[in-house]
């Protein structure tokens, strides 16, 4: 059973990675409003990560990167629904649906792992737990407005499900393999799943390259960027930093106390635009924000 100090420890570390992770939402939104499409800067995203944990990993935990056979299917298994399909099925949701839609069906993610802890595991979930998770809900709802006029697109609605399935084995299958295996390895070897992935999908040399000397605009007239540099930032900061602290922090968090705090991403994301793009919030907004962060505190103090 982790200790108080280490579960302290698995929060600052998923504290941190939620941070990049919230930052990155308004500067990969830039880059989409800006020439690349979402397929394109997924697979920048996934095949430059994988490109930078790669040299990480040969000069920092070479002997990690090896496997056993039996350990084969699972990584590849959690490689691609887990990281690849994630972020994959939630760009086709929203192509189809409305953002705020796509989020609230994706972030039903942490009530999925909670099921699974419950049903599967045979462990017990508190009623505490399944209340702070509907409190969540209610609060991303508040957010994201879905009730503006949404048009509900079957296989956008399915795929943004097929996001919450995806997320829910990110944060269930990321707790049993960082017990066995260094962070930086393992960020590597499922980034790499999801770099074959993408390498088929949407091959490197297929890319348009020749919009990344663009120059980009950015917020409150501060100047412009090439949009190279705005990816290079989505796949460093936005990618390998948060990954690689997120399995460091799985180490000492259960995938259903690390599930629930990851609803706090969305409400970091829509402060951090709030920021960065000179996005504003009402007040309904202000609540939603609240309702997940006493929900959130809720779930996490639950003693069960």
């Amino acid at each position: 059973m982790a200790t108080k100090s280490n579960q302290l420890l698995g929060y600052t570390f998923m504290s941190t990675g939620l941070f990049f992770f919230a930052v990155n939402g308004p500067v990969a939104k830039l880059v989409l409003v800006n020439g690349l499409q979402s397929a394109e800067l997924s697979a920048f995203r996934i095949q430059g990560a994988f490109i930078c944990l790669l040299v990480m990993a040969l000069f920092f935990s070479r002997k990690q990167l090896k496997f056993k056979r039996n350990e084969v299917l699972p990584l590849i298994g959690y490689g691609f629904f887990g990281v690849a399909m994630t972020q994959f099925l939630y760009f086709v949701a929203i192509r189809r649906i409305e953002v705020g839609v796509a989020l609230i069906i994706e972030y039903t993610a942490p009530i999925l792992v909670a099921l699974y802890v419950r049903f599967v595991m045979k462990k017990e979930v508190s009623a505490r737990v399944w209340f702070s998770l509907l409190l969540a809900l209610v609060g991303l709802s508040l957010i994201t407005q879905i009730w503006t006029g949404s048009k509900l697109d079957p296989f956008g609605v399915l795929c943004a499900f097929g996001a919450a399935i995806a997320l829910a084995i990110y944060f269930i299958g990321g707790e049993p393999l960082a017990a066995k295996r260094d962070p930086i390895a393992l960020t590597t070897l499922s980034m790499g799943v999801g770099a074959i992935f993408w390498v088929i999908v949407q091959p490197w040399w297929t890319l348009p390259w020749n919009l990344l000397s663009n120059s980009v605009a950015l917020p409150h007239n501060i100047g412009s960027i090439p949009l190279g540099a705005l990816v290079a930032y989505v796949i460093f900061f936005g990618t390998v930093i948060p990954f690689w602290l997120y399995f460091i922090a799985f180490k000492y968090l259960d995938s259903k106390k690390a599930a629930i705090f990851g609803l706090l991403e969305p409400v970091g994301a829509s402060v951090v635009a709030l920021f960065l793009l000179g996005e504003t919030f009402i007040g309904i907004q202000i609540l939603g924000g609240i309702l997940v962060l006493i929900g959130v505190i809720f779930a996490e103090t639950a003693r069960k």
